[in-house]
């Protein structure tokens, strides 16, 4: 199984180019990567098996059950990366909001530091390909994407699925809500609702918050 392809692995300051390698020796040359920068913790958490289901490359569709009209605006829309922040943008490439955004495509892999929880990584552009480490920010519970140094001071994980695997949830459950980023703008960033009150300990109530499902889009490899 071909992970990736060609794909440079960003952890760190390490870029690691992988060429045709298999799911398993990608999984391993990232985690090796990432312990190489940055303080703190060692490798990954050991290899997984070539047909363990963290490694299968997925995108992520939003879902909305508000049937208001935001839940109907943002029902469907797909998960993009772009200036170190995860962006809701139209699933049709023709009717793109960010022409810079890069489609969310990632996969499950052991963060290399603390716990060595489960953690999520994503490709963040086609030319020049790799990887970052997904995460929540602390302070504003947006998500973001950068390396180990980056992440591993803020919320990195840990990541997992729902029971039927079809969705994405972080600390054990779909606690996601898009927002506003500026008010009124109709740009839309995915935050982590950590306190389950739509962002109000953190943003205050002067920005529309919508709830969502991250819902995984297995990809072709």
């Amino acid at each position: 199984m071909d992970l990736l392809g060609v794909v440079g692995v960003s952890a760190g300051a390490v870029a690691i180019p992988l060429s045709a390698v298999s799911a398993s020796t990608a999984v391993a040359a990232i985690s090796q990567g990432a312990s190489q920068q940055g303080g703190g913790g060692g490798g990954g958490g050991g290899e997984p098996a070539k047909d363990d289901p963290r490694v299968a490359k997925f995108s992520i569709k939003v879902s909305c059950a508000d049937r208001g009209p935001l839940g109907k605006e943002l029902d469907g829309k797909i998960v993009v990366l772009r200036n170190k922040k995860l962006y809701l943008d139209d699933s049709d490439p023709q009717h793109r909001q960010f022409p810079d955004g890069h489609p969310f495509s990632g996969f499950y892999i052991d963060y290399p530091v603390g716990k060595k929880e489960l953690g999520l990584v994503s490709t963040i552009s086609v030319d020049p390909p790799e990887l970052n480490w997904i995460y929540a920010d602390a302070s504003t519970l947006e998500l973001k994407y950068g390396n180990k140094t980056a992440s591993q001071d803020e919320i990195p994980g840990p990541w997992d699925w729902t029971d039927d695997q079809t969705a994405v949830t972080l600390d054990e459950w779909e606690g996601f809500v898009a927002a506003e980023e500026e008010a009124g703008n109709g740009v839309w960033v995915v935050h982590y609702d950590r306190d389950d009150d739509h962002l109000r300990t953190v943003r205050g109530s002067d920005k529309d918050v919508v709830e969502i499902g991250l819902e995984r889009r297995l990809l072709k490899v």
